[in-house]
C-alpha cells in the first residue's frame, strides 16, 4: 500500500489526514501575522486539490487492489495444485515405462553405456596419475575390458542390438522356445557401490562375447528398480545382485534356469560359463533335430496331401471333361436326328414345280461345288422355299423316295441354314421372308449363287 500512497499521495505529508482531525498550529515566528492573513486562501486551495486526489485514489487504487488479491489467490491455488500435478505425472510416466519395454531397455543400455565410459575414463586418468604402477594397471585393465559397451549393446548399431537383444523377459522366453537357443539374463542393480563391475569385466569381456557368438545366445538385460526386473527377480528367487543367469530348454516346452552367478564378481569364472554352455548344448542340438524331423514329416505329409489333391483335381477335371464330351456328343447326335427329321418333314412340305399357266419364276442356282440347278418356283411363295430346296439338294434328299408314314415337325427345333443365297446383279442377300415375286433379281427369272457361312 505504500506504493499507492507514494504514487497518488502528497509527498510532503507522511500520513493521510483523518476527517475531523485538528489542524496543527504553525510555529510562531515574526511573520505570523502575514501567515494568518493568508490562511483562508491556503485552506481553499488545499480543499480543492484534496478533492481531486480522492477521486484519483478511488479510480486507480480500487481496481489495483482487486487485481492484487485475484493474482495472489491464483498463485496460492497453483502452489496447492502443483504437488497433485507432479503426483499424477509420476504415475503416468511410470505407467508408460511399464508398457513400453523397448524404451525401458534402451534407457537402461544408454545409462550403462554412459556409466561404463565414465568408469573407463576415470580409471584411465587414475592410471596416468600413478606413474609407478601405470603399466601394470593398464595391462590388467586391458585383460578385463576388451570391448566398448556401446559397440556391443548400442540399440542402433551395436553388435548384439538386432536379433540378439530382446526387449522384454517374455520375448526372451518366446525366442528361446521358438529358436531353441540359450538365453542370458542380466539383472542390474544401480544402488550397489560396485554395480559396474559386472558390466565392464564380464559383459564387455572378450570371453563373454566369444561365448555369445559361438553358441548364438539371446540376451535380455533388466533393472531391478523397475517393475519387470523386480518381477523376474522374484520369479527366479534371486537373493543377491547383480545376477547373470542362463536359461535353456529342458524339454520341448519347458524352460529352466540352468545356471546363475549372483553377488560379487569373484563368483564368476569364464571357464565355468564355457563348461555350462558346452555341457547343455548337445541337448539343444537334439531338440533342434527333433523339431526338424517333426517339421520334415509335416512337410512330407503336406507335400503328399498336395500331390493327392492335385491328382484328385486332375481326375475330377478329366471326369468332368469326359462327361462334357459325352453330353456334347449326345447333343450333336440329337441335333442331327432333329435336323434329319426336320429335313424329311420339310421335304414333304416342299411345293412341286408350278404347272403351265401359273405365276412362276425360273431360277438358276449355282452351288459351291460348281453344280448348276434350274427349277421353277411358285412366285407367291417366300424365298425360304428356295433355301429349303438347296438344303435338301445338299443333303441328297431330293432323289430319295418319300416315306409312306407321315413325318411330324420336331418340337423345340429351329433350323438354321448354313449358307446364304446371293443375287449377283445387284449383289444382295436373298431374304428368307421375302416373297419371290417381290425380288426383282429372280422374278420372273434370275440367277442365284450359294455361299457358305463362316462358322
Amino acid at each position: 500500500m505504500d506504493i499507492f500512497r507514494q504514487t497518488f499521495g502528497n509527498s510532503n505529508e507522511s500520513f493521510i489526514r483523518i476527517p475531523g482531525a485538528f489542524r496543527e498550529e504553525p510555529p510562531a515566528d515574526v511573520n505570523g501575522t502575514a501567515e494568518n492573513e493568508n490562511d483562508n486562501t491556503i485552506e481553499t486551495t488545499q480543499g480543492s486539490s484534496g478533492g481531486s486526489k480522492s477521486i484519483l485514489h478511488f479510480l486507480f487504487q480500487t481496481p489495483l487492489i482487486v487485481l492484487y488479491y485475484v493474482l495472489n489467490f491464483i498463485i496460492r491455488s497453483s502452489r496447492l495444485l502443483k504437488p497433485l500435478i507432479r503426483f499424477h505425472g509420476f504415475y503416468q510416466r511410470k505407467h508408460n515405462r511399464l508398457l513400453d519395454h523397448s524404451s525401458q531397455l534402451n534407457r537402461l543400455l544408454e545409462s550403462l553405456e554412459n556409466e561404463s565410459q565414465a568408469v573407463t575414463c576415470s580409471e584411465a586418468n587414475g592410471n596416468t596419475e600413478d606413474g609407478n604402477n601405470s603399466e601394470n594397471t593398464s595391462n590388467n585393465h586391458n585383460n578385463e575390458i576388451q570391448f566398448n559397451f556401446g559397440s556391443l549393446y548400442n540399440p542402433e548399431n551395436g553388435m548384439f542390438s538386432k536379433g540378439v537383444m530382446q526387449n522384454s523377459y517374455t520375448e526372451l522366453l518366446d525366442a528361446c522356445s521358438e529358436q531353441v537357443k540359450f538365453g542370458v539374463i542380466y539383472l542390474h542393480d544401480p544402488l550397489l557401490d560396485n554395480h559396474m563391475d559386472y558390466v565392464n569385466k564380464i559383459l564387455c569381456s572378450e570371453a563373454f562375447v566369444n561365448i555369445i557368438r559361438k553358441y548364438q545366445v539371446l540376451l535380455w538385460y533388466g533393472d531391478v528398480t523397475t517393475s519387470e526386473g523386480l518381477q523376474v527377480s522374484n520369479a527366479l528367487k534371486i537373493r543377491q545382485y547383480p545376477l547373470l543367469g542362463i536359461i535353456s530348454l529342458k524339454t520341448e516346452k519347458k524352460i529352466e534356469l540352468i545356471a546363475r552367478v549372483e553377488g560379487s564378481i569373484s563368483n564368476y569364472m569364464p571357464l565355468d560359463l564355457e563348461t555350462i554352455f558346452s555341457k547343455n548344448y548337445s541337448r539343444l542340438i537334439q531338440l533342434r533335430q527333433q523339431r526338424q524331423n517333426i517339421e520334415m514329416q509335416r512337410l512330407i505329409r503336406q507335400q503328399q496331401d498336395s500331390r493327392y489333391q492335385d491328382s484328385l483335381r486332375r481326375d475330377q477335371e478329366r471326369e468332368s471333361e469326359r462327361s462334357e464330351q459325352i453330353q456334347r456328343e449326345q447333343g450333336a447326335r440329337e441335333q442331327k436326328r432333329l435336323e434329319k427329321q426336320w429335313l424329311l418333314w420339310r421335304k414333304r412340305q416342299l411345293k412341286p414345280e408350278p404347272s403351265l399357266g401359273k405365276d412362276a419364276s425360273k431360277i438358276a442356282i449355282r452351288l459351291e461345288d460348281g453344280q448348276r440347278l434350274v427349277r421353277k418356283f411358285d412366285a407367291s411363295l417366300p424365298a425360304e422355299e428356295i433355301y429349303a430346296f438347296v438344303e435338301l439338294q445338299l443333303h441328297g434328299l431330293l432323289d430319295i423316295e418319300e416315306q409312306a408314314l407321315p413325318v411330324e415337325r420336331p418340337a423345340n427345333y429351329q433350323h438354321q441354314y448354313g449358307f446364304k443365297l446371293i443375287t449377283p446383279v445387284p449383289r444382295r442377300e436373298l431374304d428368307l421372308s421375302a416373297t419371290i415375286s417381290d425380288v426383282s433379281g429372280i422374278y420372273p427369272s434370275g440367277n442365284i449363287v450359294m455361299e457358305r457361312l463362316n462358322e
